[in-house]
């Protein structure tokens, strides 16, 4: 049997031999089958155009930080917004909002020992009343962060997305297949 013992002397005569095991929550403690992935880094500008409304800066935040949230980003997600304002009135309909955040890579079982978290293949549907900032009228932004965010990422879009032509409440939505850390 292969492994590392610890030896301990007990009263000075006695001696134990245990196996020595490592502290829970080691790469050793996964489920061998469990995906396991590293955290990668992402630097990423993304530039909105034509909105068909103007957004904040802290719209921007909340709405970018609620996507990468739901997709399985690491907490504190670095989140710049530009040519935005405290008020929408400020605002500009073509902002930029530069992403700096972290998503699980999959490692093959063979690189398993470099992993630092264990994932979940889940879907995760991206709208108003799933991701906590969105309301009916950003379906565009959406729109927009799926071609240029989520295009550029190791996500796999489920479907399309089509946003009402009206000012109607009709609810729209975007299936998206990410890895979600295991919590």
């Amino acid at each position: 049997m292969h492994g590392s013992w610890l030896l301990v002397a007990l009263g000075g005569a006695a001696l134990c031999a245990a196996p020595l095991r490592p502290a829970s929550g080691g790469a050793a403690d996964r489920r061998p089958d469990a995906p396991v992935a590293q955290w990668r880094s992402w630097d990423l500008l993304v530039e909105l155009h034509d909105l068909p409304r103007a957004y904040t800066c802290n719209d921007l935040w909340y709405r970018f930080r609620d996507v990468l949230m739901a997709i399985g980003a690491r907490p504190f997600p670095q989140i710049i917004a530009y040519r935005c304002a405290a008020t929408a009135a400020a605002s500009s309909r073509s902002p930029s909002v530069q992403l700096q955040f972290q998503l699980p890579d999959p490692l093959p079982q063979s690189q398993s020992r470099y992993a630092d978290v264990t994932v979940e293949r889940s879907t995760v549907r991206l709208g108003p009343g799933k991701v906590p900032s969105f309301t009916a009228a950003d379906c565009e932004l959406l729109r927009q962060m799926n071609d240029k965010l989520l295009a550029a990422l190791p996500v796999r879009v489920v479907g399309t997305l089509t946003c009402p032509t009206d000012a109607s409440n009709e609810r729209f939505a975007l299936e998206v297949q990410a890895l979600l850390p295991h919590s």
